[in-house]
């Protein structure tokens, strides 16, 4: 074995050597002594011995660096060749080399394939061994922080699934599911990275366009950053998103909420193309901001009889129901012309009108309607939205009590409408019934509802107005619905408008 590893270590270097000398040897001419041959000899074939294979343990094995090598009839090593005629064999100098190359490269890609697969990242053979695909290597690190952020996730551990995430994200900043998870982790902690985050999310992943747009405008109104929210509605419209009537609605609310109408000015004088129907809409949104109650109504029944969608009817029909008007948003939507809304918004206008005229038991009548057609999410979220802009607590302990008696399902899907009618509860100042839906929440999510104590101190604390961001990024899944009507509740209370009593 010493014999082998020694002839192999002068076969490497040998190559090199050798061949060099014989390279000057035939540059020079190839006159007078070989280098490779043995001094004292005459230099002719077949009788001047090898000086190169000396020291060799297997002379044999010295063929491989020069096959010119011979055995005489006395056993003694010569060269095959006279000595003008001795060359090199870069050839086999160049074949060895390679062929060790490739040889070492392939046990070293192997070896980092193996070390790669063991740690757990999923990279296939390719991409270690094409250069070019390396960038894929990051891709699966990536990836692998990735997964141990959702187990951390799983287990509870946020900090660790926080580090996770900003490594995969950091690793590769195209892996759109790390990147969006990343967002919602640092929506409240760390709102500029999250924006930052979203918003080259909307850049990047075209076919979630307004996916993304939507998880980020719940991180806006989570935190109640209503003048981002009008940025990002307006952005939306203009980048093309199909849901028109959400972000149009999203930027008007928010006006509401900011009193800066700037965004909604800007997209009508703009030169870029808007949505007709966003247009229409902001336009009357626009035309109301001022004059008399008498001059506004008369803009709002103008703007009806152009009306063309549904949307259009919805805004114009809510605008009535504001400036008093709730008599006739009831005649509308109970007769043949309520046939131009969608049934969900036709629903909601009718029950806001009772309401808002104080007709309680029509609004607990058709509360009886809608669950005894089957309790759904859309269902509940429905009548918890509608006390939650008219809270009235009779009204919905009559709701809580129909639901007792024909309750929704016990599926993470119905987590939301428990918290919608958590808000209902804390609004309407049923302690009891708050305390329920919370419970029920817990139960849903599974671990218990962690935040319980500081939701109810918000709305046990704030009879007369409160900011509902504080208890927000605890009511995750709360549809965005509701929390438009809490954060306009909660305005309302603060302008002075009258709360609802808390019953014990």
């Amino acid at each position: 074995m010493a014999g082998l590893i020694g002839d192999l270590g002068r076969l490497y270097w040998g190559h090199v050597y050798w061949n060099l000398r014989k390279s000057l040897f035939r540059i020079r001419g190839a006159s007078g002594v070989a280098p490779c041959q043995h001094p004292s000899d005459s230099g002719q074939a077949g009788r001047t011995g090898c000086e190169a294979c000396a020291g060799w343990r297997d002379k044999d094995r010295f063929r491989r660096l020069c096959p010119l090598l011979a055995t005489a009839p006395d056993g003694r090593r010569v060269c095959s060749v006279d000595a003008s005629r001795v060359r090199p064999f870069w050839g086999r100098a160049a074949l060895l080399y390679g062929g060790s190359a490739a040889a070492a490269a392939c046990v070293g890609v192997l070896a980092v394939f193996t070390v790669f697969r063991a740690i757990g990242y999923r990279v296939p053979l390719r991409a270690v061994a094409w250069p070019p695909a390396w960038h894929r290597i990051h891709e699966a690190r990536a990836d692998y922080f990735y997964r141990m952020a959702l187990r951390s996730f799983a287990s509870g551990d946020m900090r660790q699934c926080y580090l996770a995430l900003s490594q995969a994200y950091t690793l590769d900043p195209g892996n759109i599911a790390a990147a969006k998870l990343l967002a919602q982790l640092t929506q409240i902690g760390s709102p500029d990275v999250s924006d930052a985050i979203y918003s080259r999310l909307l850049l990047q992943d075209k076919a979630e366009f307004e996916a993304v747009g939507e998880a980020w405008i719940r991180a806006l109104v989570t935190r109640g950053d209503f003048a981002a929210a009008a940025g990002l509605s307006a952005r939306m419209l203009l980048g093309g998103a199909r849901h028109v009537p959400a972000w149009t609605q999203a930027l008007v609310f928010a006006e509401g909420m900011t009193g800066d109408p700037g965004e909604i000015d800007r997209l009508l004088s703009g030169t870029a193309r808007l949505p007709e129907e966003a247009r229409s809409v902001l336009s009357l949104a626009r035309s109301i901001r001022s004059g008399s109650r008498d001059q506004r109504l008369g803009i709002v029944r103008l703007y009806m009889g152009g009306a063309t969608s549904a949307f259009e009817f919805y805004f114009s029909l809510n605008r009535l129901i504001e400036l008093g008007r709730a008599s006739e948003v009831a005649a509308f939507v109970e007769g043949q012309s309520g046939a131009a809304l969608d049934p969900y918004d036709r629903e909601a206008l009718k029950l806001d009108a009772y309401a808002e005229m104080g007709w309680h038991l029509l609004v607990r009548k058709e509360f009886g309607f809608l669950i005894e057609q089957g309790v759904s999410a859309p269902v509940i979220n429905l009548i918890a939205a509608n006390l939650v802009r008219h809270p009235d607590p009779e009204t919905a302990e009559f709701a809580f009590e129909l639901l007792g008696r024909a309750p929704a399902p016990t599926s993470p899907d119905y987590a939301g409408a428990h918290l919608a009618l958590l808000c209902v509860a804390g609004v309407n100042g049923l302690g009891p019934r708050m305390k329920q839906e919370g419970e029920a929440f817990g139960r849903l999510v599974g671990g218990g509802f962690t935040a319980w104590m500081r939701v109810r101190d918000f709305f046990v604390g704030a009879p007369r107005g409160g900011n509902p961001s504080v208890i927000m990024p605890a009511l995750g899944q709360l549809p965005i619905e509701l929390m438009y009507a809490v954060y306009d509740h909660y305005r309302a209370l603060a302008q002075g408008a009258p709360a609802a009593k808390q019953r014990p």
